[in-house]
């Protein structure tokens, strides 16, 4: 009763307790409801603004506890009890289910279900990422919806290595920060690595990842293409140029050069390797001599050399040096009747099989066309310190015809007593050293049959683009420098079979209806009768 009687008789005792104006309470409510949204809002959208996440942590908090002090008399009744019991226990539900949102999104486990594998890395594109070393800074610049879009490419890099960062800049919201770093269109990918930056517009896996490669290389190869015999040219964008093959090697941070052996009188020391490209005519002796002595001094070089249906060898030299190194060049043509069914003509060779052995074709998926193509013999008694090996082989059913006068008639049948069977060798790698030789490296060639399946008019079909950049890069022996093929998005179709079709409506149309139905009048009668 006294007690009662003071607290009743001393009511400042309770006005020391900190108190909010009871007016302003739903306007408390709202405003911790509304921090609760920021806050889930700013997690999604801005993951990258730790100090934004914490400043919102800090006014929830603070919105938490004045509305505990403003209710604190309440918290003492038993109602409110079983309230806070369920308020923890829904507290516990959300932490589980955060703590798994964040197991999922730092070790995401992805199936891959398009078609053409549109989110999936290639084999590449994760060698390079997860050889990164030292931080590579990717800061992509575009608007919020623009930043969804790349998001998910993004992250599938950053899974393959920490230290790919990534950083998200609205060049709206901070315009001096694009403008300093020359930023002209939305959607902008500033790469930095270390004091080297590279810019790639119009985000996609092929741009991103060759700009990667050439700020991760230190210096550009150099890849001489020799001059003076009829060779394709690199800079030609004629149907028989190679001008898409260059563009393709310039995007993967090489350099191309011509070559004119008589000239420089030997191969130039800033070629990091040779490409003799379909030459026509004969090289001199002194040029011969010349490209001899680079091979033999652990030289790097791509051959294609073709063969001529009208008459003798274009260039004996050449077919000379690379029987030195256990390769024959056979005079003849591949012809191959499967060719047919693509409806192209005989002389078009198909290359479906690859040694995968190779670092070339290893994890190559492609088929390729071989237009004018001729048969690669390996010699036998390769020594010990040389290795040769088939690359590519036509089809079974192609066969290497000899009898030029036939082919210049379209005449063409297999003759068992002149013509050999296939599979034929279309290229051919060679690594190695001569017998007795100093050279103080090994020397790397790779010798095709034709050079017309690289040309701009032959290369973007199948995977010859590739095969031709792969071979590239295999004799600088820079593997990991190849070529990535854009991907293209199909679109994709469900083909269900009639009984499939059929099964499917009854399901949809009837069974689940009539399961719901019976489902809610079994409840309606059980209720009646309690």
């Amino acid at each position: 009763m006294n007690q009662n009687n003071m607290s009743t008789q001393n009511p400042s005792l309770s006005s020391h307790r900190p108190s909010i104006p009871a007016h302003l309470t739903p306007w408390l409510w709202a405003g911790t409801g509304l921090v609760t949204l920021a806050l889930l809002f700013a997690r999604v959208t801005f993951p990258e603004l730790i100090w934004l996440t914490l400043v919102l942590c800090v006014l929830l908090l603070t919105g938490l506890s004045c509305l505990i002090v403003q209710n604190q008399s309440s918290l003492k009744s038993r109602t409110t009890a079983y309230g806070v019991n369920s308020l923890v226990t829904i507290i516990l539900v959300f932490g589980i289910v955060g703590v798994a949102n964040f197991l999922g999104s730092r070790y995401p486990l992805k199936k891959d279900f398009t078609q053409n594998k549109l989110h999936t890395l290639s084999d590449q594109t994760v060698k390079v990422t997860r050889s990164l070393s030292s931080p590579l800074k990717v800061t992509y610049f575009g608007k919020v919806a623009e930043k969804e879009k790349a998001r998910p490419l993004l992250d599938n890099y950053k899974a393959l290595n920490p230290k790919f960062e990534v950083e998200y800049v609205d060049p709206d919201r901070e315009p001096s920060r694009a403008k300093l770093a020359g930023i002209k269109k939305y959607g902008t990918v500033l790469l930095t690595f270390g004091s080297r930056e590279s810019k790639i517009e119009d985000l996609s896996e092929e741009k991103l990842t060759n700009a990667m490669i050439k700020l991760l290389k230190d210096k550009s190869p150099t890849l001489c293409a020799v001059t003076g015999h009829g060779e394709k040219s690199f800079d030609s964008g004629d149907a028989e140029g190679y001008q898409a093959a260059k563009k393709a090697l310039l995007e993967q941070a090489y350099q191309i050069r011509d070559v004119n052996i008589i000239q420089e009188t030997k191969i130039p020391d800033a070629c990091d390797a040779v490409a003799v490209i379909g030459p026509t005519k004969s090289f001199l002796a002194p040029e011969a001599a010349a490209l001899k002595d680079y091979l033999s001094n652990g030289g790097r070089a791509v051959f294609a050399i073709d063969v001529n249906l009208k008459g003798s060898e274009y260039s004996p030299e050449l077919v000379s040096i690379l029987e030195s190194w256990y390769a024959k060049p056979l005079h003849a043509l591949v012809v191959d009747p499967l060719s047919r069914m693509f409806g192209v003509d005989a002389s078009v060779a198909i290359l479906a099989n690859f040694n995968r052995s190779q670092a070339i074709t290893k994890d190559f998926q492609a088929n390729c066309v071989f237009p004018f193509t001729r048969p690669l013999e390996i010699l036998p008694n390769v020594p010990a310190g040389l290795t040769v090996q088939w690359l590519a082989q036509t089809t079974p059913k192609s066969w290497a015809a000899s009898d030029f006068k036939q082919i210049a008639k379209g005449e063409i049948q297999f003759n068992p007593a002149q013509d050999k069977q296939g599979p034929l060798n279309a290229a051919l790698t060679i690594e190695g050293k001569q017998k007795d030789s100093k050279a103080s490296r090994n020397t790397r060639l790779v010798v095709f049959g034709s050079s017309f399946f690289a040309t701009n008019q032959v290369s973007r079909n199948a995977g010859n683009l590739d095969f031709f950049l792969n071979s590239v890069s295999w004799a600088m022996e820079d593997e990991s420098l190849i070529s990535i093929r854009a991907k293209e998005e199909t679109p994709g179709k469900v083909e269900l079979s009639q009984r499939a079709a059929s099964a499917i409506g009854l399901l949809t149309i009837l069974v689940i209806p009539a399961l719901i139905a019976v489902a809610g009048v079994s409840i309606w009668v059980y209720r009646r009768k309690l």
